[in-house]
C-alpha cells in the first residue's frame, strides 16, 4: 500500500451537514476499499484563486491515507467525478522517504540581536549604516 493525499473543494453552498456527508462518503469509500485513514483536515470556506463554474469560494477539505494505486486510478478518481458537488480535486502520491507520518513543525525563526538588526557590513567589516549616515550629511552640506 502506498501513502496518497487528496484535496477537494466542494460547493460553497452546501449546508454543514451536506459538507459532513461528502467527507464521511470519502472517507467510507477508501476503508471499504481495504484503505487506511491517515489524517484529514478540513480546511473549510476559502477563495478561489479564480471563478470555477461562477463560483469564488469552495469548501477544502484534505484526506491522507494509505491504499493500493488500482484503487486510486479507478475508483476514487470516478467517485470525483460523478460528484456534481465537488468542483475540483487532486490526487498526490506521497514518496515514502520524504513523507513522515508526524505532523509538520513550525520553522524555528532566528531573531537577531537589536543592536545589529539592521546594519549591514561591508567588504571590510565596517557598518554600513553609519558610512551612509556620513554620505547623507555631506550631501545636505552641499546643498
Amino acid at each position: 500500500m502506498r501513502t496518497y493525499e487528496t484535496i477537494f473543494i466542494l460547493k460553497s453552498e452546501l449546508t454543514t451537514e451536506e459538507q459532513e456527508k461528502h467527507i464521511e462518503f470519502y472517507k467510507e469509500n477508501i476503508t471499504s476499499h481495504g484503505g487506511e485513514i491517515v489524517k484529514v483536515e478540513v480546511w473549510g470556506k476559502q477563495a478561489l484563486a479564480y471563478p470555477i463554474e461562477k463560483s469564488t469560494e469552495g469548501f477544502y477539505v484534505l484526506i491522507q491515507f494509505k491504499a493500493e494505486g488500482d484503487y486510486v486510478n479507478n475508483e476514487l478518481e470516478k467517485r470525483y467525478q460523478f460528484n456534481e458537488d465537488v468542483i475540483r480535486y487532486v490526487i498526490v502520491m506521497l514518496d515514502e522517504k520524504k513523507f513522515k507520518q508526524n505532523p509538520r513543525k513550525e520553522p524555528v525563526r532566528r531573531e537577531r540581536p537589536a543592536d545589529k538588526a539592521g546594519k549591514a557590513k561591508s567588504e571590510n567589516g565596517e557598518e554600513v549604516e553609519d558610512m551612509q549616515e556620513e554620505a547623507v550629511a555631506t550631501e545636505e552640506g552641499q546643498e
